[in-house]
């Protein structure tokens, strides 16, 4: 288990690592899109890049780990390595990774001129959508099988969720209010109330992807983790 572990785990950070630098230096758009994406923020305006980034980064750390630190389901027995990979893979890996493959297939099925207009297919490769926006979640239920994380109190868990998602919306809103652009075409569409209701649904459903989290690794791990008490 430790080789494949450690193989799978190399190989996500090849993946990852590729899909960032042809994602940064390898598209080109046509002017008009160029003209938006590299505006205000850049790449970095994007849940889905900066899910790339998190899970190239959290990836590398586990493969460092497999090497340098330790692999166990008994709590006091991990090392340093270990734990801040658990903390960091139960908290805002596995909740963004779910959250960007949900939220971005859920609304490309319902209207994919809401997220991902046809005219990307042009310039934005297949293989490319799938490397940023499916990965993420194939990627983190492999490793919640694969390995056993322990998870923190829900209280910190939850909260290290909804302190990412909502430094993003920060985030969000202020390059609406700085450069009087939406970074998603469905922000822009919406009056001002249903731009607040969607917001506030993904809100909760990101940070729902927490407890779900925890539930299947404790039906996976639960018998063999010596975690923390839940509060």
């Amino acid at each position: 288990m430790g080789f494949l572990s450690a193989l799978i785990h190399f190989i996500l950070v090849v993946h990852y690592g590729y899909g960032i630098h042809v994602y940064l230096f390898g598209l080109h758009p046509p002017e008009e899109f160029l003209k938006h994406r590299v505006a205000f923020g850049g790449p970095f305006k994007y849940l889905t890049f900066w899910d790339m980034l998190l899970q190239f980064a959290y990836f590398a750390l586990a493969f460092i780990n497999d090497v340098f630190g330790s692999n166990t389901p008994i709590y006091e027995k991990r090392k340093p390595l270990q734990r801040l990979r658990d903390f960091v893979f139960s908290t805002v890996v596995f909740a963004g990774g779910v959250f960007v493959t949900v939220s971005f297939w859920g609304l490309y099925l319902f209207d994919r001129n809401l997220i991902f207009p046809p005219i990307f297919d042009s310039w934005f490769p297949v293989w490319l959508n799938h490397n940023v926006h499916t990965t993420p979640l194939v990627g983190v239920l492999i490793e919640l099988y694969l390995n056993p994380h322990s998870f923190p109190r829900r209280r910190t868990g939850f909260s290290a969720v909804a302190l990412f998602y909502l430094t993003y919306l920060v985030w969000v809103c202020y390059i609406a209010y700085a450069s009087g652009h939406w970074v998603y075409p469905i922000l822009a569409y919406l009056p001002v109330g249903g731009r607040v209701a969607f917001i506030l649904l993904m809100s909760v459903l990101a940070s729902s992807f927490y407890f779900l989290g925890e539930t299947i690794n404790n039906k996976v791990w639960g018998t063999q983790i010596k975690a923390h008490k839940m509060d």
